[in-house]
């Protein structure tokens, strides 16, 4: 026994254990570990990446970091976490980088994209801040649709939102664990998606309505009117051709993908802090950052409520 602690000892004193051993041994212990790539997005994500941070420390069952720069990425950068949140809409990361994602995903780990997260990398114009249109069009990176699962098109049938407005979201799925046991509705407040061009094997787990009543004439156009206006001509021209009429069906919430061995989970909801802070999208991003990760939920699951507040003893 004194010559294996000896040894144990010895092997500790001389650095004996890989680098990724010591990095993981910096991660709160029984955690999962997980790594939010943001930085850039047409959307505020300086207040939103500190709030979905906060939403899964508060939970107690994550340990979370921040690469505001995913374009320096390599797969050391990936090996210690269990998924990566992309909270990102902006310019591609390069080949090294954007490998180094697919096989982070490919080989059983897991990715989850947030609202404005499947506009990225789809060939469309980049977007700066308040979706002012840049002068960067890129091509598509193939693989990230097959992650993500949905990505905007301009094709037909093109893609689009109506105004922000409040809508009833319907778990469609309700046997997955991402969904099991939530209310078979909830409310949204936040920008309702439609036509998204959808990956082959996507599994749906909550749609919500495209009223008709909602189109663009109800009120003043906030987003992609308003800012092809305000851009140059120059980059005007590249805006992509959208359709912002609702559609009058019911359109894809959450769902999630299969990836080689590893799991994706995308959301539709998210538009903002206030949009983040309500209990549908707050329990659904927690419970599909750990199934993104772990393939399963730890009993007992993330209750129904918003994750904003850590929770108390009592509930």
């Amino acid at each position: 026994m004194f010559c294996l602690l000896l040894a144990t000892f010895s092997r500790v004193l001389s650095g004996d254990q890989s680098p990724l051993t010591n990095r993981i041994s910096l991660f709160k212990q029984g955690t999962i570990r997980v790594l939010i790539l943001t930085g850039q997005n047409n959307h505020d994500w300086r207040t939103t990446t500190p709030l979905l941070r906060t939403m899964l420390l508060n939970t107690g069952r994550f340990d979370v970091r921040v690469n505001e720069e995913p374009t320096g990425m390599t797969s050391e950068t990936l090996a210690p976490y269990d998924v990566v949140v992309l909270n990102y809409n902006g310019p591609r990361w390069g080949r090294h980088a954007e490998k180094a994602l697919e096989n982070f995903v490919r080989s059983g780990k897991g990715m989850v994209g947030v609202h404005g997260a499947n506009w990225a990398f789809g060939g469309l114009v980049v977007l700066g801040a308040n979706s002012v249109p840049t002068d960067i069009v890129e091509p598509p990176w193939t693989e990230y649709k097959l992650m993500i699962g949905g990505v905007w098109s301009d094709s037909d049938p093109a893609s689009g939102h109506a105004p922000r407005h409040k809508f009833e979201v319907k778990i469609v799925d309700d046997s997955d664990p991402i969904t099991e046991g939530l209310p078979s509705t909830f409310e949204a407040n936040d920008e309702l998606y439609h036509n998204m061009h959808m990956a082959p094997n996507v599994r749906v787990l909550a749609t919500a309505y495209d009223d008709l009543k909602n189109g663009p004439g109800r009120e003043p156009a906030k987003t992609s009117d308003a800012n092809q206006r305000t851009a140059t001509p120059r980059r005007a021209a590249k805006w992509p051709h959208l359709d912002t009429n609702p559609t009058g069906r019911d359109e894809p919430m959450l769902w999630t993908v299969r990836y080689g061995k590893g799991r994706s989970f995308y959301t539709v909801l998210g538009h903002d802090t206030q949009a983040m802070e309500m209990p549908g999208f707050s329990t659904t991003f927690v419970r599909g950052v750990e199934w993104a990760a772990r393939g399963t939920l730890g009993k007992p699951e993330p209750q129904f409520r918003s994750w904003v507040q850590i929770q108390s003893a009592k509930q």
